[in-house]
């Protein structure tokens, strides 16, 4: 008689950065800043890269500073924009004309050629800051597409969306990351001596938790031996709150239903907290090999 194996290989956090005094950086008033120095790290996909303001060109009388998007693969994009009376203006070199990015003073409502003003006291969470007051603009561009920009005073943009979900987030730096106050953390795993140690920690207490109650689990062996996958959003409050099923195995439905329902019964956590102790949700992923024999 065949006998269902459960073991739960890898346990992977898929936020794992950090930051210091992140939430706060500011660069000035505007939406959009723009003074030499300037620099954040953006996601856009997998992928990541760095914007900066390098220096002033001038063209036809007009300032504008060179902002440049450095993806550390060897490409780099460089725009010419400048601010007036704090509307952000970019120059097209090729067609030798302006399009606005970012309007000055925004009000709901209020539209450009490119863009919208949704929110003007917009809110987003990522595992770093909870941001409040954004500005939140509706671009739409030629080719059909549609995006919304998240923008905080004195930083700039903080996060871009499309109906497929988060296209990209601001990123702290590697030394702000490494200055991370607190991981997340399965009771008792909290003082642990570092962070690595704390992870840990964590990761076995989830495995020794779904073991045991594999143990007990009246699951039906598949056909075929096949790994389980699943993504499980904590939130701030350190509850798990949806589990989701990335994958399915030959006859394994009824094995997939019941692992879901224990990775949900997960006990509390201590939530990941930022530098200025705001808990902040986590997403790790949980791949479980079965074998039967």
């Amino acid at each position: 008689m065949k006998r269902t194996i459960f073991l739960l290989l890898a346990i992977l956090p898929i936020l794992i950065f950090g930051q210091s005094d992140f939430c706060d950086k500011s660069f000035g008033e505007s939406y959009f800043p723009l003074q030499i120095g300037f620099e954040k790290h953006i996601t856009w996909g997998n992928a990541f890269y760095v914007e900066k303001v390098t220096e002033k060109i001038e063209i036809d009388g007009k300032e504008y500073f060179k902002y440049e998007q450095d993806f550390r693969n060897g490409t780099v994009y460089d725009l010419l924009l400048r601010n007036q009376n704090d509307t952000i203006f970019m120059y097209n070199e090729v067609k030798k004309t302006e399009q606005i990015l970012l309007i000055a003073k925004p009000q709901k409502g209020i539209k450009w050629e490119t863009g919208k003003v949704a929110e003007i006291d917009g809110s987003f969470e990522t595992p770093y800051c909870n941001y409040e007051n954004l500005i939140v603009v509706e671009n739409k561009y030629s080719n059909g597409t549609k995006e919304k920009r998240y923008y905080k005073k004195g930083l700039g943009l903080v996060a871009i969306t499309s109906k497929q979900g988060i296209k990209g987030i601001c990123l702290p730096n590697k030394e702000e990351a490494e200055s991370l106050v607190q991981p997340l953390s399965y009771v008792g795993c909290e003082n642990e001596a570092d962070k690595d140690k704390i992870t840990e920690c964590t990761m076995k207490s989830i495995h020794s938790y779904v073991i045991e109650k594999l143990k007990t689990a009246n699951i039906k062996p598949p056909k075929e031996d096949g790994i389980l996958k699943y993504k499980v959003k904590i939130a701030k409050t350190g509850y798990v709150t949806n589990v989701e099923t990335l994958n399915s195995i030959p006859g394994g439905n009824q094995a997939r239903k019941e692992i879901k329902k224990i990775i949900e019964s997960l006990p509390k956590f201590i939530p990941t907290k930022t530098a200025d102790k705001k808990a902040v949700g986590t997403n790790i992923e949980l791949s479980i090999p079965i074998k039967t024999k």
